[in-house]
């Protein structure tokens, strides 16, 4: 019996030090990544999604290559497990195939080139009229293997790749100068768990005025070409330090104990950097990327945001408007020891949230009224109302985490 039992202590032993493993994570290229998914393209979906949970990208995964790989895919646990996997990697550069080799514009040539982003900024974005979206937000969270401290016991938790935590529509609609989220017809839409770590907002124009204004006023530098949907598009580098900045980092909720120093949210305007990838020739946004420089010991460890932007038509006209999002934050959400409840004294490993977003659905916002002078409708007049424009115009505020 003594015999048993010590063995039964090693087998735990065993299982506990096999649990605190560390996963070895496969870094791979894209073209890597390809040669995987048809190299397993017979295996089961949840097969698929454990080795691709066991990847890190060490380039961008562009959204059109990443619908073409989901395509090819055998079920949603390994496409979720794609999609995680390409989100992750949207701050880093592209593969090198997909990066043209234009030369680097002169010093002319790229002041130039920021004068049509400002003029784009100031003219064009502000002649969007009120507009309606739907908004349909795919929230994802890992969990770290950490140990809790309960009443009686401590509570061992494995670690937990990124998986689907929620999901959630909502209709956005932009009026007035002012994004508003109906959250009455974001319930009703939500299918499954809805999205409730991660909540972002103000991808409209927010972000575009105020990242590009605050740019100016900090460091921008050339980047390079990329080739995009639309042809090869060029690409500044911008750094905002944090007294020129307009980027709020928010988290909620804190422990209790931390309600002296934060009320329960996490809040810190923060220094970011980023990349602009426009049109070289009209100053027209694709792509806008911002990414926080948090300080070090701090509550949010990281935090970021890529807006991408494509033609939409709304009323019969086309505009440039976003179609998708991707933020991501990272906080350390284990409490930190007895007596030592400050925001720079938290300990225990990042828990990662991340939303993916996608736009779509655009119309004209509002009602049209018209006084007709007979019995009837104006023979050239359509029955029923039509949508109104009007000037929008963004506020010079960053968007939040």
């Amino acid at each position: 019996m003594r015999k048993l039992i010590v063995l039964c202590v090693l087998a735990l032993i065993a299982l506990s030090a096999a649990a605190e493993k560390p996963i070895a994570v496969a870094k791979v290229s894209v073209d890597q990544l390809r040669q995987a998914l048809a190299a397993g393209r017979d295996k089961p979906d949840a097969e698929v999604a454990q080795q691709l949970a066991n990847m890190e990208l060490t380039e961008r995964l562009s959204t059109a290559e990443l619908a073409r790989m989901k395509a090819e895919l055998p079920g949603n646990k390994a496409q979720e497990a794609l999609v995680a996997l390409a989100d992750l990697s949207v701050f880093l550069d592209p593969p090198a195939a997909e990066v043209p080799a234009d030369a680097m514009p002169d010093v002319a040539a790229a002041h130039q080139m920021l004068a049509q982003i400002v003029n784009y900024v100031n003219t064009i974005v502000h002649q969007l009229p009120n507009f309606i979206a739907m908004r349909d937000t795919t929230g994802f969270e890992d969990r770290p293997a950490e140990d809790i401290q309960q009443a009686n016991a401590v509570v061992s938790l494995s670690y937990l790749p990124l998986h689907v935590a929620g999901r959630s529509g909502a209709m956005v609609t932009y009026r007035d100068r002012q994004e508003v989220v109906d959250d009455a017809k974001s319930k009703a839409r939500a299918h499954g768990p809805q999205a409730q770590g991660l909540q972002t907002g103000g991808v409209f124009g927010p972000i575009l005025t105020a990242v590009v204004g605050d740019a100016l006023k900090g460091k921008i530098t050339w980047h390079g070409w990329e080739r995009g949907a639309n042809g090869n598009e060029a690409v500044f580098h911008y750094a905002v330090a944090k007294e020129k900045s307009s980027y709020v980092v928010r988290f909620c909720c804190l422990d209790p104990g931390l309600s002296d120093v934060y009320d329960s949210v996490f809040h810190e305007v923060a220094a970011y950097h980023g990349d602009i990838a426009f049109d070289p020739a009209s100053g027209a946004i694709f792509r806008m990327t911002v990414e926080a420089e948090m300080p070090p010991n701090e509550v949010v460890s990281a935090a970021g945001m890529v807006v991408e932007y494509g033609p939409v038509e709304i009323g019969g006209k086309t505009y440039t408007c976003p179609v998708k999002s991707v933020s991501i934050l990272k906080a350390h959400t284990a409490l930190p020891p007895k007596g030592m409840r400050m925001a720079s004294s938290y300990e225990g490993p990042a828990k990662t949230f991340l939303n993916d977003v996608a736009f779509g659905q655009y119309r004209r916002f509002g009602t049209e009224t018209r006084i007709l002078t007979g019995g009837g409708l104006a023979p050239d007049q359509p029955n029923g109302p039509a949508s109104a424009d009007s000037p929008y115009a963004a506020p010079g505020r960053a968007p939040t985490h």
